[in-house]
């Protein structure tokens, strides 16, 4: 019997990985922690919510609308706040602090939406799961099989978008050197808005399977904040990839961990889950400020240094 704790592990490091991918990516090209991410997902959050207590159709049609409806927002994010702020010189503090200022003034838009739902429709609309309305193929959930294959979907198709597409070359030389790119004939503010639509279009997309497995409300943005930070914290900060091993890392290690804590001390101790994530960012921190990539590029180097000493005491 595959376990439980399995199936929760997967599915929200599916829905983590996904959004740290677009935090750092963000982060690459803007330079600023885009801290109304989380946003994005509680709209593909009540997305799904709408389609099945509201509309009563499949769950998973709402996966469409949720990226439309994440890359939106994002685009209006973009264009209406950062850009604008930037053109008059705004620097990383503050338009960290306007995403942030952001956040709760989508968050206050959702709880409205949540109040009206309740109170007119007579719809509960906080802390609402909705498993039973997820398929199974055996033992395993939809959400489980969904999200697994849309998640080696989106790292397939960035890899070749990055490495084989002459826009993701534009982006990763965006990434290295914004000033230089631009004199090359990079339209950087295309590839800035491109960035972001990526970052909203998944984030909406993992929101869009939290209720399908998790309990779900207008917090859930804020619990998956910790973890989307953490993560591409650990990952790096300066590599997609990073944001891939940190997510899975940290989420894995955040499921489990809590399982253990509450197994031994109690269900008490699940209030505190949030502490896993910051704690393992810090411990990993204080050895690699870096983070995970660093670590891999040391190692690479540290390897290819030995393989190019042999190759020479050979010849």
């Amino acid at each position: 019997m595959f376990p439980p704790i399995i199936k929760d592990a997967l599915v929200y490091a599916n829905c983590v990985t996904m959004m740290s991918i677009g935090f750092t990516l963000v982060y690459l090209i803007s330079r600023i922690p885009n801290f109304a991410q989380s946003t994005f997902a509680v709209l593909g959050v009540y997305c799904t919510f709408s389609m099945v207590r509201l509309l009563h159709i499949n769950p998973y049609i709402a996966m469409p609308l949720g990226v439309l409806l994440g890359a939106s927002l994002a685009v209006l994010v973009y264009l209406g706040i950062v850009n604008t702020l930037m053109k008059y010189g705004a620097g990383p503090i503050l338009l960290t602090i306007s995403l942030l200022a952001l956040q709760q003034i989508f968050l206050a838009g959702v709880q409205i939406y949540a109040d009206y739902v309740r109170n007119v429709l007579g719809v509960y609309s906080r802390g609402f799961m909705l498993r039973v309305n997820d398929f199974r193929v055996g033992e395993f959930p939809g959400v489980l099989i969904v999200s697994t294959a849309i998640m080696i979907s989106v790292i397939v198709l960035l890899h070749f978008m990055l490495t084989m597409t002459q826009f993701g070359i534009a982006m990763r030389a965006t990434v290295e050197n914004a000033p230089l790119a631009s004199v090359l004939g990079i339209n950087i503010k295309r590839v800035t808005l491109v960035s972001w639509i990526i970052t909203g279009g998944l984030a909406g997309l993992a929101g869009t399977f939290l209720p399908l497995w998790f309990s779900s409300g207008p917090g859930s943005g804020g619990m998956l904040a910790t973890s989307v930070f953490a993560s591409s914290v650990v990952g790096g900060l300066s590599s997609i990839y990073g944001a891939m091993i940190g997510g899975y890392l940290i989420s894995l290690l955040e499921v489990w961990g809590s399982y253990m804590l509450m197994k031994y001390f109690g269900l008490w101790i699940g209030a505190y889950r949030m502490l896993i994530p910051l704690t393992l960012m810090s411990f990993i921190l204080m050895y690699e400020p870096g983070g995970l990539t660093s670590i891999v590029q040391r190692l690479r180097a540290r390897f290819w240094g030995v393989r190019r000493v042999r190759g020479e005491e050979s010849s």
